[in-house]
C-alpha cells in the first residue's frame, strides 16, 4: 500500500460508458504518461455497462503491467468492467456499486443478445482467473462471474452470472473496502489525495464516435453507396466525392487508435478494385467477385473484432436499402437530371435545332446507359440519357424526348 507524500499526486483516469478500442488506447496512453512523469498512483474510476472483450483485455493487461500502485474506484462495473477492476491492485466499492455479470454475450442487427459459445465462455473464465490469481481474489468468484454454469451457494443460482453488491464484494474479498467517494477511498488505499484527472484526448473522442457501432456501420454504407451511384452516372461528382470522404472518415477512427492500419486499407481497396472488375471486366461472378468480398470482409474483421459481423450486416442493410431507393426515386428528380446533364453533354453539345429531327429514331447504345452514355442513330453519335433504367451496350433504343441539349432514349423491345 502506497504511502502519499508531500507534493504526490495521485493520476485518475475515467473509464466510464461502453468498452471499445479507443478507450482502451486512451487507458495505455494514460498509464504511460503516468509512468513518465512519475505519478505517486493511478486510480481508476469505473462506471460501465461493459463492452468489447478485447478492448477490457488489453486494459487489464496495462494495468497489470505498470510498475505504478493502481486502484479501482467502482461506481458499477458490470462485465468488462469487472476484468479491468479486479486487475488493480486495490479495488473501492462506492456507496450503492456492483461488480460482475461478465458473461460473454452475442449481438447480432437482427436477433436478441444471446450468450456466447463455451469456447468464448472458457476463455473469458481463463483470463479472470488469471487476473484474480494475480491480484490474490477468490478465483472461484471471479470465475463465477463470467460463467452461469457456476453456482455459488447463496450468491448465484445456476443459469445466472455472479453479481455482488459492494458490502458483499467487501466480505468475500473480492474488493477490499468501501468508500463514500473518490477522496475517501483514497485516504483508505493510502494514496495521495490530491490528484490529476487525465481528459480524454480529442482523437480518442473523435475515434470513440467514428468507430461506434452507430456510426462505423453508416459511414462504411455511405461510402459504398456514394461509389456505386458514381459508378453510374458519367465523370467524377458528388456522389463520389462524399462516397470517398465517408470512407475515409470510416477508416479515419480506426486508424487515430491503432485499431486499423494500412493492412486494413489495402485489404479494403483490393477488394472493391476487384468487386469493380468483377461488374465491368469480367462476365458472370467468379474469382473476383469472390476475392472482392473476402477482402472487404477481412478489412472489416481486423478492424472490428468480433463485432464485425454486426457492422457488415447493419452496413450491407443500408447499402442495399439506400440502392434500392436511390435508382427507384432518384431519377426522376431534378437533380438527378441535372447531374446527368452536366456530365453527359457538357459543353459541346449539339445545338437544340440538330437534335429535334432525332425524336422517335431508333439507334444502338454503344455504351451502356447507367442512365447516361452514348448512342448510335445512322452516321451519327449522340450522348443520350435513359429515362432511367440500365440500357446494356447494343441494345435498340428510341429516342422519347429531345429537351433542349438532353436526348432521352428507351430500350425497344423486340
Amino acid at each position: 500500500m502506497l504511502v502519499g507524500s508531500a507534493g504526490a499526486v495521485s493520476y485518475v483516469i475515467n473509464i466510464e460508458g461502453e468498452i471499445d478500442l479507443p478507450l482502451a488506447a486512451y487507458v495505455e496512453d494514460g498509464l504511460a504518461r503516468a509512468e513518465a512523469e512519475e505519478a505517486s498512483g493511478v486510480v481508476f474510476w469505473i462506471d460501465t455497462p461493459g463492452g468489447r472483450v478485447d478492448a477490457a483485455m488489453r486494459i487489464s493487461d496495462a494495468i497489470l503491467g505498470t510498475p505504478l500502485p493502481t486502484l479501482a474506484v467502482v461506481k458499477n462495473a458490470f462485465s468488462a468492467g469487472a476484468l479491468i477492476s479486479l486487475s488493480a491492485e486495490q479495488i473501492a466499492m462506492l456507496p450503492g456499486s456492483e461488480i460482475g455479470a461478465a458473461l460473454p454475450i452475442t449481438v447480432t442487427p437482427v436477433t436478441e443478445p444471446t450468450a456466447a459459445d463455451r469456447k468464448t465462455i472458457s476463455a473469458l473464465k481463463a483470463k479472470f482467473r488469471a487476473v484474480a490469481e494475480a491480484r490474490g481474489r477468490p478465483v472461484e468468484l471471479a470465475e463465477a462471474m463470467v460463467d452461469p454454469e457456476i453456482e455459488i451457494e447463496g450468491l448465484a443460482a445456476k443459469g445466472e452470472p455472479l453479481t455482488l453488491t459492494a458490502a458483499k464484494a467487501v466480505e468475500l474479498g473480492m474488493a477490499d473496502f468501501q468508500a463514500t467517494s473518490l477522496r475517501d477511498a483514497l485516504e483508505k488505499a493510502g494514496f495521495a489525495v490530491e490528484t490529476e484527472v487525465l481528459e480524454v484526448p480529442t482523437r480518442i473522442q473523435v475515434a470513440r464516435f467514428l468507430t461506434s457501432m452507430y456510426v462505423a456501420p453508416v459511414l462504411l454504407a455511405l461510402g459504398l453507396l456514394g461509389l456505386l451511384i458514381e459508378l453510374f452516372t458519367p465523370g467524377f461528382g458528388i456522389p463520389g466525392l462524399l462516397g470517398l470522404v465517408m470512407l475515409g472518415l470510416y477508416f479515419a477512427g480506426g486508424l487515430l487508435v491503432g485499431m486499423s492500419g494500412l493492412l486494413e486499407v489495402v485489404l479494403f481497396l483490393a477488394g472493391v478494385a476487384l468487386l469493380l472488375a468483377e461488374m465491368f471486366l469480367i462476365p458472370g461472378f467468379g474469382v473476383a467477385g469472390i476475392g472482392g468480398f473476402l477482402a472487404i470482409a477481412a478489412s472489416i474483421y481486423l478492424t472490428f473484432g468480433a463485432q464485425a459481423l454486426t457492422v457488415g450486416a447493419i452496413a450491407v442493410l443500408v447499402v442495399a436499402l439506400g440502392t434500392f431507393l436511390t435508382f427507384r426515386y432518384l431519377p426522376r428528380t431534378r437533380t438527378a437530371h441535372a447531374l446527368v446533364l452536366e456530365g453527359a453533354i457538357g459543353e459541346q453539345a449539339p445545338p437544340r435545332e440538330r437534335l429535334a429531327a432525332l425524336e422517335g429514331a431508333l439507334g444502338t447504345a454503344i455504351t451502356d446507359l447507367r442512365p447516361a452514355g452514348t448512342a448510335r442513330f445512322g452516321e451519327r453519335k449522340v450522348d443520350v440519357v435513359s429515362d432511367g433504367e440500365y440500357i446494356p451496350k447494343g441494345s435498340t433504343v428510341r429516342v422519347v424526348e429531345v429537351e433542349g441539349a438532353r436526348v432521352v432514349v428507351r430500350k425497344e423491345e423486340g
